[in-house]
């Protein structure tokens, strides 16, 4: 069984490592993005959110290899999205390429390089 939280100060580090073993290049912006972490004894995926107008931007999805293909991918888009529509956010986008036929799925529709979605649509099921 996993759970899905926010992140805290000493899971940075972990972090990184998640980031760095799924190909993710650039840095982690602890500071103006609110970062999940999933974990069942240890942390093994994340995803993070900027907050821009009245947009919530998914920055980040890296869930390790093999804890891929499970639900968990869906389940943490869908946490932090709930979380951006508890806030009032109205939308959300992404752009990770490795992710894109998968938010497509989830609903998004693409926008250009991007893929996006209303809030309020996306939980309406």
């Amino acid at each position: 069984m996993f759970s899905i939280k926010f992140a805290k100060a000493e899971d940075f580090e972990t972090i990184k490592k998640i980031a760095n073993e799924c190909g993710i290049k650039g840095p982690l912006n602890f500071l103006e993005e609110i970062f999940m972490v999933a974990r069942e004894d240890k942390p093994f995926g994340f995803i993070s959110m900027k907050v821009e107008i009245n947009n919530a931007i998914i920055t980040n999805l890296a869930i390790l290899p093999s804890y891929r293909d499970k639900g968990v991918e869906n389940l943490m888009v869908r946490v932090v999205l709930n979380h951006a529509l508890d806030m009032g956010l109205e939308n959300a986008c992404v752009n990770i390429p490795f992710y894109k036929d998968f938010f497509c799925k989830l609903g998004f529709m693409e926008k250009g390089d991007f893929q996006m979605v209303k809030l309020k649509e996306f939980f309406r099921e």
